[in-house]
């Protein structure tokens, strides 16, 4: 069963939507407090910090707004392609993973691709970032020169009259051992 691979952008937008209106509804609560209060200080106080949290929370959705923006802009052009453009089956040569951006136990990466296109010439394409799934929980810096791609499959989707207007697709699909069998 092939299924998409989890877009690295959407999962950023994701996580600063949900920490941008958190802080915003604390920040809101906070500045709200204030209200039944009458000492000088203590409203000031919970005023500063409310729409300190607040203004803390807008910007997280504003920075999540922009990934957002990102990932419907990279959806539009993949749909696009597959729609006008030329589909080849991709074949993955190599993951590298972008240093420093993890999510739980799985990490950022980016596939280049081969695929071979009508007049017989192989191409070179990059795929947009994506989650990697960490399979150990032990290892906490992979090789980034090692990182297997046998759960990975790609297609590629290119322009036909434009070859550098591209969009690869990665998909995940579990590897079933052939005559492996197991009775544990």
């Amino acid at each position: 069963m092939k299924t998409t691979a989890r877009s690295t952008k959407q999962v950023v937008s994701n996580v600063h939507a949900l920490i941008g209106g958190i802080l915003f509804a604390v920040g809101v609560i906070v500045f709200a407090i204030h209200f039944p209060l009458s000492n000088n200080e203590a409203i000031l106080a919970l005023r500063i910090s409310g729409g300190t949290i607040a203004l803390s929370g807008v910007i997280e959705l504003i920075i999540a707004f922009f990934f957002r923006k990102a990932v419907r802009r990279e959806q539009a052009k993949l749909e696009r392609l597959q729609t006008e453009g030329l589909q080849f089956e991709g074949e993955i040569t190599n993951i590298k993973r972008h240093l420093g951006v993890r999510y739980g136990r799985s990490f950022s990466v980016y596939a280049e691709c081969t695929y071979t296109n009508r007049e017989g010439h192989v191409c070179l394409v990059k795929s947009s970032s994506f989650l990697y799934g960490n399979e150990s929980v032990f290892d906490v810096i992979p090789n980034a020169n090692a990182l297997a791609h046998d759960n990975y499959s790609a297609k590629v989707y290119v322009n036909p009259y434009d070859p550098t207007d591209y969009a690869v697709e990665i998909f995940t699909q579990q590897v079933v051992p052939q005559g492996v069998y197991d009775y544990r």
